[in-house]
């Protein structure tokens, strides 16, 4: 039998390893593992965002379709996570984002995403525009 620590420590250890397991089929421009590691009713919410495809992207649809606009405007791309900061329910992930877009000009924007789980399935990653903004709001 596990302790309420441990069971908690594991559940917590789940989720950052949920991270890094998306950031990493992110990079490597993997939508099926992106896919796998969400529920259903997954939500991307860009509303936030400064770039053009600002928005809220919802279910596998929506998903697919702002990660291929992504992947579809940059040669490379790929986040840089600068550290995972668990909250309760959620993954705080203050981030870098390195790409090459058109005539392979380099660009670089810093953020942070917020990775939220309900039964320890991912069921919405949020973007802020800086680290404090997003811990606020993961409590």
């Amino acid at each position: 039998m596990t302790s309420p620590s441990s069971s908690s420590s594991s559940s917590v250890e789940a989720r950052l390893e949920t991270v890094r397991a998306a950031v990493d089929a992110f990079n490597r421009q993997d939508a099926d593992a992106m896919l796998a590691l969400g529920h259903d009713d997954f939500v991307f919410d860009w509303s936030r965002s400064m770039a053009p495809n600002r928005g809220i992207y919802r279910g596998t649809r929506g998903f697919l379709e702002f990660a291929e606009e992504q992947w579809d405007m940059f040669s490379e791309m790929e986040i840089e996570p600068e550290e995972l900061i668990p909250r309760g329910n959620h993954v705080v992930v203050p981030i870098t984002v390195r790409a090459r877009g058109r005539g392979d000009i380099p660009v670089s924007a810093n953020s942070a995403m917020v990775y939220t789980f309900e039964d320890e399935r991912l069921v919405r990653i949020t973007l802020y525009q800086g680290r404090e903004e997003a811990l606020a709001a993961a409590g």
